[in-house]
């Protein structure tokens, strides 16, 4: 089966995308990448990153979060870094990436070097996310089982297709595109917790420019790089991976971001725990639940989910993120889970610390959910009073999803807890029109040249700081 030479020549050939559905969701994904780059920016470990790009000079690409630009593969880097740095961007479950914080950054560095409109970065994209399903169905979930972060694997791959489409390529280069992506697709889960793991986002972003600039400039590489010998399934899925046989036949009817949607995010931490928190929360508000008449709150989720929740007991906040006790914990106290949660200090409270241990999760069996990354089982919450009544729920699909999807006030209500105090009013003002009618513009530049900032570093308390501001 030629799956290299069949996604290359789709990801080539395919006429432009007019589907109105696919354009809507893809300029929701803008409009969410958007905001989660600039409330991501100042985090700490996007501005080492920036720091480290800066050694390499200049160039025609935005740095989110700076008034400096540099080279488009080292753009791309930083933003994807920044674009992830909170855990607070779109989920994609085709893929098991979260796809926009690659495609985003990797689209609009390169885009401002050739000067693309909104219109083309919106078509990249979404051939991007055909890749992102095709080649992620194709080795997930053994791939990700396995300890590999897909964000950074089947996103690279991806990727570099929509980089490829974007400059043009014929289908040998975009062939040669994608083998290359497959040689640069690297990442372990090991990394969740710790600023590597947004990194990997910038990472595969960066990877995906340059092998699509690489094979746009006559780099070879061999054809059957995903299923041949030695090749991307062999190696990273393993005896079991699924292949593509019932992958190929379906690509593009119907478009994967058609069928499977996108998932952006309520809360800033591991999509592993938002069904959970989405129960819990809705437990608490229905039966008028108080922290303190808690006995314990018992979850129930995936198995991946249950390794990607690995911190029972964070000592800071990016491995809060990845903590069920930690985030449940929040919700049954403070009625949410915001931006402002995620500090050393608020890692640290009193309150939060003595609630955890009562807090526990168990986790389905690992071949429950089949072989089909698309496929769900639901997660189940169970909340247990001290006087010994309890109340039970379960979710298949967390809000976001396309099952319980967010609308146009819920993306604009997130846009403004990510922006509102970074950018210069007439900047936010410019960039949320922009995102309203992305298709229409001219030049990706006019939007990024508004998210040129000086946004400084900190691990959070800038949130926290902008919500005591607020209610003084």
């Amino acid at each position: 089966m030629d799956v290299t030479r069949t996604l290359a020549e789709w990801a080539a050939e395919t006429p432009e995308i007019a589907s109105g559905l696919a354009q809507k969701r893809a300029r929701h994904a803008m409009h969410d990448i958007v905001a989660c780059m600039v409330a991501g920016a100042g985090d700490e470990g996007a501005a080492r990153v920036r720091a480290t790009i800066a050694l390499y000079g200049n160039g025609p690409a935005t740095v989110v979060g700076s008034t400096a630009k540099a080279a488009s593969p080292w753009a791309a880097l930083a933003n994807g870094m920044a674009a992830h740095a909170l855990d607070f961007d779109d989920n994609y479950l085709p893929g098991f990436t979260h796809a926009t914080a690659v495609l985003g950054p990797a689209l609009f560095a390169l885009g401002e070097e050739i000067g693309a409109s909104g219109r083309q970065i919106l078509d990249a994209y979404i051939v991007g996310l055909e890749m992102h399903g095709a080649v992620g169905r194709g080795v997930n979930r053994d791939h990700y089982d396995m300890g590999w972060h897909s964000t950074s694997t089947v996103g690279c791959i991806g990727t570099a297709a929509a980089c490829g489409r974007l400059l043009g390529l014929d289908r040998e280069r975009m062939a040669a595109a994608i083998s290359l992506g497959v040689s640069m697709a690297s990442g372990a889960k090991v990394q969740f917790g710790t600023m590597a793991k947004p990194y990997h986002a910038g990472m595969a972003a960066k990877n995906a420019v340059l092998a699509a600039h690489l094979a746009a400039n006559g780099l070879e590489a061999r054809d059957v790089a995903l299923e041949g010998k030695l090749g991307f399934k062999e190696l990273y899925g393993g005896p079991n991976a699924r292949g593509w046989a019932d992958v190929l036949p379906t690509l593009g009817n119907p478009l994967a971001v058609e069928a499977f949607g996108l998932a952006p995010k309520l809360y800033p931490c591991c999509g592993s725990a938002h069904k959970a928190l989405d129960i819990a929360l809705a437990l608490r508000a229905k039966h008028g639940i108080a922290a303190e008449d808690i006995e314990r709150v018992e979850t129930l989720v995936g198995f991946g989910n249950k390794r990607n929740l690995m911190y029972t007991d964070p000592r800071q906040e990016m491995e809060a993120r990845f903590s069920m006790n930690y985030c449940i914990s929040v919700a049954m106290l403070n009625g949410r889970v915001s931006l402002s949660d995620f500090t050393p200090d608020a890692v640290h409270r009193p309150e939060v610390r003595a609630f955890m241990p009562r807090v526990s999760m168990d986790a389905c069996p690992q071949n429950a959910e089949g072989p089909d990354p698309t496929a769900r089982l639901p997660h189940k919450v169970t909340i247990a009073l001290k006087d010994g009544r309890s109340f039970s729920g379960e979710s298949v699909w967390a809000r976001g999803t396309i099952h319980n999807p967010f609308d146009e006030a819920d993306l604009e209500a997130k846009f403004r807890d990510c922006c509102e105090g970074f950018l210069a009013p007439d900047d936010f003002a410019a960039v949320l029109a922009m995102l309203g009618d992305f298709a229409g513009l001219k030049s990706i530049r006019d939007l990024t040249r508004r998210l040129a900032f000086e946004a400084g570093a900190d691990r959070g308390e800038r949130f926290a700081e902008r919500q005591t501001l607020a209610a003084e």
